[in-house]
């Protein structure tokens, strides 16, 4: 099969500190000879101020193929992120990045690259998002923007924005289909050993520690007495009688110190233990329920959904542990 592609030029905006994964993962894309399946071919151009060498993070150097107005007369312009997002942004890459975006060809950033854009005016009005480390961040910076905070990428048709590191993909992938069509998406797909489209968005990577213990001792125990007992039936009334405090005064000194009330709090431990075990064990999603204090596989389902946006299954798929703890069948808390 001869594929013949509706945009074959894609110019890459090198600006020092470029993230070397993001480029790795436009050359994955873009740069390989994939014709034999029916993808491509592409021009990609390397643009930079100079024509120079650019040096890149964490190592090693890129040398251009052409200067910042090769960016003129591509098809699509791809910003990488860079390991400082708030790093200066020339006035020439600026300024090129304009008269392409002027000019009606469409603008892609990956993952802090969110920052090169807004530098150059190009997010003002639009939905976009970055790394999830980075979106107060990208709210300053952007101000006239719509900040989106749970999804892998934003597409407002001529300006397109990534989540972080891995998020770069799921856009460059979303590129090929919305321009080429899901047969040469799907294809790349299973050349590059992934799925053509992940599940749900970005909040199921934010890290969830566990908040600081408060300084008043009756409150700190508390809390380790609800962890050791998440799986019972333990309420906000349970913790104010354990504590012995006034219920007002215990949820004004809780929330002091984690900066949430008791009830979402045991929530969040008994969400943070049920991922805990979809990512660990085998246990049937019914049994992950009870064992977090969840109750029921519908409640699970639907606090997961809430706090994390996927299902157990979904969750299970993409964060499953190589190795499995074994769980005594003979216990008697499931």
């Amino acid at each position: 099969m001869r594929y013949f592609s509706a945009m074959r030029t894609v110019g890459v905006l090198l600006l020092p500190g470029n993230r070397s994964f993001d480029l790795g993962v436009i050359g994955e894309v873009w740069g390989v000879d994939r014709t034999d399946s029916g993808i491509g071919p592409f021009e990609v151009r390397l643009c930079a101020s100079g024509r120079g060498r650019v040096a890149i993070h964490p190592f090693g150097q890129v040398k251009a193929t052409h200067g910042l107005s090769g960016l003129a007369g591509c098809d699509l312009v791809l910003v990488p992120g860079r390991v400082d997002p708030h790093a200066e942004v020339p006035a020439a890459a600026v300024a090129a990045l304009r008269k392409a975006h002027r000019a009606g060809i469409t603008v892609a950033s990956l993952c802090s690259g969110a920052f090169t854009l807004a530098a150059a005016g190009l997010l003002d009005g639009r939905s976009v998002t970055t790394h999830w480390r980075l979106l107060d961040d990208l709210e300053t910076a952007a101000r006239d923007a719509v900040v989106q905070r749970d999804v892998l990428f934003t597409d407002e048709g001529d300006v397109l924005t990534s989540a972080g590191v891995v998020g770069g993909l799921d856009l460059c992938l979303h590129l090929v289909r919305r321009d080429h069509g899901a047969e040469v998406a799907a294809a790349l797909a299973r050349r590059l050993v992934m799925p053509p489209a992940r599940e749900g968005g970005q909040r199921q990577y934010v890290d969830n520690p566990l908040p600081p213990k408060p300084s008043r001792p009756s409150v700190s125990s508390t809390m380790d007495w609800a962890l050791e007992r998440i799986a019972d039936d333990i309420g906000v009334d349970d913790l104010v009688d354990h504590a012995g405090l006034s219920e007002r005064t215990f949820h004004r000194e809780f929330a002091a110190a984690t900066g949430v009330t008791p009830g979402r709090w045991l929530r969040a431990q008994r969400v943070r233990l049920a991922r805990r075990l979809l990512e660990t064990t085998e246990l049937p999603v019914e049994r992950v329920a009870r064992r977090s204090g969840l109750g029921t596989a519908a409640n699970l389902r639907r606090r997961l959904r809430a706090d994390v946006g996927v299902g157990p299954d979904s969750y299970r798929r993409t964060f499953r542990s190589v190795t499995v703890e074994a769980w005594p069948s003979t216990s008697t808390s499931s």
